[in-house]
């Protein structure tokens, strides 16, 4: 069982060894290269001392002025990161300054100046006091890069899946850069070992920390917008989700805030934040792989309506319970029961899966708990709305809640899918017979003694045939009022009659062609106003719909005969 070990140590002890020999001969080179710089009012000396492994050095430059003061600037580095195309000299004045950039100028060099740690650079730059040293600077330069290019190899890491979480969560540590320091660490949930957990805290001089908290999982990684940037002293490795989407949940200071596309993980050094991207290359692939495969698959409305039902569950925040319940049928029921500093609520939403936007389901966090918005096309107000048993204005949207992101994580398909196939199930109510049976339709949907303190009744009456009607609405309350409509179908405009909500209440408008006041009124049995446009309250937004149907048919076979 150990010799796979041995064999391993037995090969990056090879590689260690091939690399220090690679380097001994160029970095000797630059060393002999680095000699003491005489100018009209200082002097700089130079050197540069290999780290392990010895592709990795650090580049002094003491300054002295005649005066004795000195300048001390270090610069601490990958050779392999420097760019041998941009190895070059030039006059400065009365000395000659050689330089060497990064490649892509990517500001991996750690710089300090006298010992304070300052903002990470793009380039070195040495000293020559004569164009025949500074030239033998450069080719030493360029050796020395070409040498470590081929001695660096980043940090073998893990093919599995799972021995990349362990290696991921053993690496991403704490980081101290300057005067700044880090707490960060990398936790995986133990049923769901997709699910993730990233802490960050940034502690202050004082000791004082803030703490950031990133849940996610890891299925829902993207490479692309996987890199590492620069951020003053600090470097920053990028996670971001497929597509942008907000599904990472944000906590700061232990209260969940908001719902977020990316975190960044913060690095001191150049290598180091590489191999951990390079982990995560690996591992994002695996699990978005493993992720699909879990995914459940919608088929038919059976499988929507169980996942819906099954995913609103109670949600919980120290001070805040929902209890809720979602029948998703074709025409569905939400029921939210909220208790919140000890004040208890009680809301109702009913609407048709039909009526909601197929792509309307938005992920978002309200006071600690997450929240799925679902919102109706076009944002027309076809959503009943009862709180605390008072009817309320009709709405446009509404908010279910989670406490937990996974229970959750395909309701926006699953909702796609319901509304789909209710719209495809939609059955019209409305007789596709005669005229007479349509009208007789009609006349059955219209509401007796609508509403309380003013109850509305309306009565539908044939005047001559099928195409002449009279509407009689009677208004009861301390005084009873009567107002009656001679409706001549042939004059109303079958595609302007439609239907309308307003507050509380559901609308059908018959509405004449080019809004000409064609309609004859008698108030309380005398003539009163023409008009142009009826309005016929309903019960609730499915009789408005198909009243309105109903009457369009009527309309149109009328203005045909």
């Amino acid at each position: 069982m150990k010799k796979p070990v041995l064999l391993w140590l037995a090969v990056t002890f090879s590689v260690a060894a091939n690399a220090q020999d690679l380097m001994t001969g160029p970095l000797a080179g630059v060393s002999t290269q680095l000699q003491s710089v005489k100018t009209g009012n200082a002097q700089f000396v130079q050197k540069i001392e290999a780290s392990q492994p010895n592709y990795r050095a650090t580049f002094s430059v003491t300054k002295t002025s005649d005066k004795g003061k000195g300048d001390e600037n270090t610069y601490f580095l990958n050779l392999s990161d420097l760019d041998v195309s941009t190895v070059t000299y030039k006059v400065e004045r009365d000395v000659i300054a050689v330089m060497a950039d990064t490649k892509q100028h990517r500001k991996f060099v750690r710089y300090s100046e006298n010992g304070e740690l300052k903002n990470l650079t793009d380039r070195v730059k040495l000293y020559a006091d004569n164009p025949d040293i500074a030239k033998a600077l450069v080719e030493s330069l360029k050796k020395v890069i070409q040498a470590a290019e081929k001695a660096y190899k980043p940090t073998r890491t893990p093919e599995t899946l799972d021995e990349l979480r362990t290696w991921l969560k053993a690496n991403i540590g704490n980081e101290a850069i300057g005067s700044e320091k880090y707490e960060q660490a990398l936790t995986f949930d133990y049923d769901n070992p997709l699910r993730a957990v990233f802490r960050r805290s940034e502690v202050s001089a004082k000791g004082s920390a803030s703490s950031e908290t990133y849940s996610f999982n890891l299925g829902d990684l993207a490479l692309e917008g996987l890199q590492v940037e620069t951020k003053g002293k600090r470097l920053e490795l990028s996670l971001v989700t497929q597509q942008k989407q907000k599904l990472m949940g944000y906590a700061k200071d232990g209260k969940l805030d908001n719902v977020v596309q990316t975190f960044e993980i913060i690095g001191s050094d150049a290598d180091k934040i590489r191999d951990i991207a390079g982990a995560w290359r690996k591992l994002i692939p695996l699990a978005v792989k493993q992720l699909e495969s879990r995914k459940p698959t919608f088929a038919n409305m059976t499988g929507a309506q169980k996942y819906l039902e099954s995913s609103i569950t109670s949600a919980k925040t120290n001070d805040r319970t929902i209890e809720q319940t979602l029948k998703p049928d074709c025409i569905c029921t939400y029921t939210r029961r909220e208790t919140y500093n000890k004040n208890n609520t009680e809301e109702v939403y009913e609407f048709n899966l039909a009526d909601l936007a197929e792509k309307g389901a938005k992920l978002g966090v309200d006071k600690e708990l997450y929240t799925i918005e679902l919102k109706t096309r076009d944002n027309r107000r076809f959503i009943g709305y009862t709180k605390n048993g008072v009817r309320q204005n009709y709405v446009s949207q509404l908010e279910l809640a989670a406490d937990n992101l996974e229970n959750v994580r395909y309701m926006s398909q699953a909702v796609e899918k319901a509304v789909q196939l209710c719209a495809l199930s939609r059955k019209s109510p409305v007789p596709t017979g005669s005229q007479q049976a349509r009208l007789d339709w009609i006349k059955e949907q219209l509401p007796k003694d609508l509403g309380e303190k003013e109850p509305t009744s309306y009565a539908l009456t044939t005047d001559n045939g099928t195409c002449d009607l009279k509407l009689t609405v009677t208004q009861g309350g301390r005084k009873v009022s009567e107002l009656v409509y001679d409706l001549a179908l042939k004059d109303l405009n079958a595609d302007a009659t439609n239907f309308d909500v307003d507050g509380k209440n559901v609308y059908v408008n018959l509405v004449t062609k080019g809004k000409e006041k064609l309609v004859k009124t008698y108030k309380d049995g005398k003539p009163s106003d023409y008009v142009h446009t009826v309005k016929i309250q309903l019960g609730d937004i499915e009789k408005g719909r198909y009243v309105a149907e109903a009457f369009k048919q009527l309309i149109r076979n009328c203005v045909s005969n």
